[in-house]
């Protein structure tokens, strides 16, 4: 994490991930409907909103994605459980705590600080992992000669222009000099010219003393490049696009805008995170229920464009107007429910406030007919 790239990558990803809204569904047939509350272990697993001293949600969930980007797996304790024994609430543990062993019948046994907990009580999520393997990979562990490289390009940056090795030039006169009267022109000179005050003053050398300039040499600057190509590797590491940390200098195959390089981070990078998060909380549930990510908020283009779908879709009868509005965070609307009924049916009559009867009504959409 004293790699740049890589706190920035981590940050955008475990944000990206916990800020999503978190629903139940249950499946009616082909058709899935969101629960209305939803249940404890979906809305408040970690019991922030009863005791404050506890995660939220998103924090939680954005912890357990920090020890997944660093270590390869997340752990959560079951605290408590409901009167059917499911699991009610849980607690985000350091990945670090956790050890993970297989038994003689192939099952995973964990320990605690040492001390043996029954997998009955643990949620594990792992990352990338090889086959038979009981805990998943850490890019960090794997990718640690990357990120040795970036950060000792930053601690030679630091050090280049920190400690001031580098010399702006030299004074040379003909002849030897002692140390005392070198150091005496070497004081004279920069009183006269060094610090912001001198700068751009004529200087004067007597005594056939001539001024060279040092300039940084095409080896000393080339850390820059290495930096740039270093935030490049983090970002295929995970996942990012480079837009993302600040390259954008160069052409990209995420897309050819914003919205589409969006698109491609959800479908490529956001997608299998929360694909694990979403089967670790479903086990949790009763069936048919299932834990989901609405990623709606992502999708979401401009108010024309939006529009334009909804249009489309209230015309073949995919949307209702209700269904729309609620979409756009609107209350509902008398009639609004009717997916089958023309698009001006929903248009109630106007009550009598002294307007025309001629007057052009609006439908529930807000669109003069």
């Amino acid at each position: 994490m004293q790699l740049l790239a890589v706190a920035a990558s981590v940050r955008i990803l475990s944000d990206a991930v916990s800020n999503l809204p978190f629903d139940a569904v249950r499946a009616q047939g082909e058709v899935r409907k969101t629960l209305q509350p939803p249940p404890t272990i979906i809305s408040d697993p970690f019991g922030g909103t009863a005791d404050p001293r506890m995660p939220t949600r998103r924090e939680g969930i954005g912890q357990a994605m920090v020890s997944l980007l660093l270590r390869g797996n997340a752990y959560f304790l079951v605290v408590a459980r409901d009167k059917f024994n499911r699991p009610l609430r849980l607690r985000v543990l350091h990945p670090d705590r956790v050890k993970v062993e297989f038994d003689d019948q192939g099952q995973r046994k964990y320990k605690i600080d040492r001390k043996s907990v029954d997998a009955f009580d643990i949620v594990h999520i792992m990352g990338l992992a090889q086959p038979e393997a009981t805990t998943g990979m850490s890019v960090i562990s794997y990718a640690r000669n990357a990120i040795g490289l970036g950060l000792a390009a930053e601690e030679f940056g630091a050090r280049f222009f920190g400690d001031g090795a580098h010399m702006t030039g030299l004074v040379e006169v003909p002849g030897d000099l002692d140390k005392d009267r070198a150091r005496q022109l070497k004081e004279s000179f920069t009183a006269s010219h060094g610090g912001l005050q001198n700068s751009h003053t004529v200087g004067v050398l007597s005594g056939g003393a001539t001024w060279k300039p040092i300039s940084v040499t095409p080896d000393d600057a080339q850390f820059l490049g290495t930096r740039a190509a270093q935030n490049l590797d983090i970002a295929m590491l995970f996942g990012i696009p480079p837009h993302m940390l600040g390259q954008v200098d160069k052409t990209t195959s995420w897309g050819t805008g914003i919205e589409q390089q969006g698109l491609a981070f959800l479908a490529y990078t956001l997608g299998p995170w929360l694909g694990r998060f979403e089967d670790a909380f479903s086990a949790m549930l009763p069936g048919p229920q299932t834990a989901r990510f609405n990623v709606d908020a992502l999708l979401r283009t401009d108010a024309a464009g939006r529009y334009a779908v909804y249009g489309a879709a209230r015309s073949a009868a995919i949307l209702t107007t209700n269904e729309i509005r609620a979409l756009e965070n609107f209350g509902p609307v008398e009639g609004g429910d009717d997916i089958a009924a023309p698009l001006n049916s929903n248009v109630k009559p106007m009550k009598d406030t002294g307007a025309s009867s001629s007057a052009p009504k609006a439908d529930a959409l807000g669109a003069v007919l």
